[in-house]
């Protein structure tokens, strides 16, 4: 397993909308540079204590498996799967975009959760490529981030 991250996290240099219910939009990209392996995770988009995600898409600009094996998570640092879990999207390229997937009130709970700590948004490599996993390319997020 490896953590790899953002050049967002990194330097965890982001605007920070101010308080009032104020959304802001945080973008980040990685560009991998290895085959992900089961256990890998993606640090992608930085949270400060108090904030909320409000929705996300992550952009699988790169086929992540060329068979049916590759599943993704999508949650932070105390929960992996907190927003999304055991996705397909990866495999053949797309988008995991949280807006479709919220189909619960568990879902939608989750969804409404302030961070009591700096975390961060990450994905979480599930199980890894069953074939043809590429060893470059690109994974892009944008995530709308609330500060009460």
């Amino acid at each position: 397993m490896t953590i790899y991250t953002t050049d967002i996290v990194n330097t965890y240099n982001f605007p920070t909308p101010p308080g009032g219910g104020v959304v802001a939009v945080r973008e980040a990209i990685y560009d991998f540079t290895a085959a992900f392996v089961t256990g890998d995770i993606i640090q992608m988009i930085p949270v400060n204590k108090g904030e909320r995600v409000l929705s996300f898409q992550l952009f699988f600009e790169t086929a992540l498996d060329s068979g049916s094996g590759l599943l993704v998570d999508v949650g932070d640092t105390v929960q992996t799967a907190r927003y999304v879990s055991a996705s397909t999207m990866g495999r053949l390229g797309g988008v995991e975009a949280s807006r479709t997937g919220i189909t619960t009130a568990a879902k939608a709970a989750l969804f409404n959760y302030v961070y009591p700590a700096k975390s961060t948004v990450d994905v979480l490599i599930n199980t890894q490529a069953a074939t043809g996993a590429p060893t470059t390319g690109r994974l892009r997020m944008r995530a709308e981030i609330l500060r009460p």
